[in-house]
């Protein structure tokens, strides 16, 4: 019997441990960063936060890094050698460059996704394609600028 509550009390103890030590850097984030790392890293550890007058920057523990700017949106994802979540690609990104994207079957192969400057940046593998905002226009920058 003893050795039963000894056990559970090093249980409790165990998960308070780890659950405090997650709450820390969780606690400090914006709502709305909350919000988007519930929505698309659900149920990874975020293991740092920085923020400054330009915006933010979170990392989950051995995965992604996000850039947020001042309003809390987001500005670059980067897998860090990950793939993107496929649910962030349909969500965030234009309908015509996820339809691409898709119609290339490359949903599952972006490994960073920056947005600005009036165009969306998408890096795949070995390549990356823009997104003209104003114009819908998709291309390859390194094949114009090659030719």
């Amino acid at each position: 019997m003893k050795s039963n509550i000894y056990t559970l009390i090093i249980f409790f103890a165990t998960v308070f441990a780890v659950a405090s030590c997650d709450n820390d850097v969780w606690d400090e984030l914006p709502s709305p960063v909350a919000d988007f790392f519930t929505t698309y890293f659900p149920g990874q550890e975020v293991s740092s936060y920085s923020e400054s007058s330009s915006g933010s920057v979170v990392t989950v523990k051995n995965g992604a890094s996000v850039t947020f700017d001042s309003g809390n949106a987001w500005v670059v994802v980067n897998g860090n050698g990950s793939t993107l979540p496929d649910i962030f690609i349909y969500d965030q990104l234009p309908e015509p460059l996820y339809r691409y994207l898709q119609e290339m079957e490359a949903t599952g192969s972006v490994y960073k996704v920056s947005r600005g400057g009036g165009k969306y940046t998408v890096e795949l593998l070995d390549s990356y394609i823009d997104y003209n905002i104003a114009t819908g226009k998709i291309y390859y920058p390194e094949a114009a600028e090659k030719t």
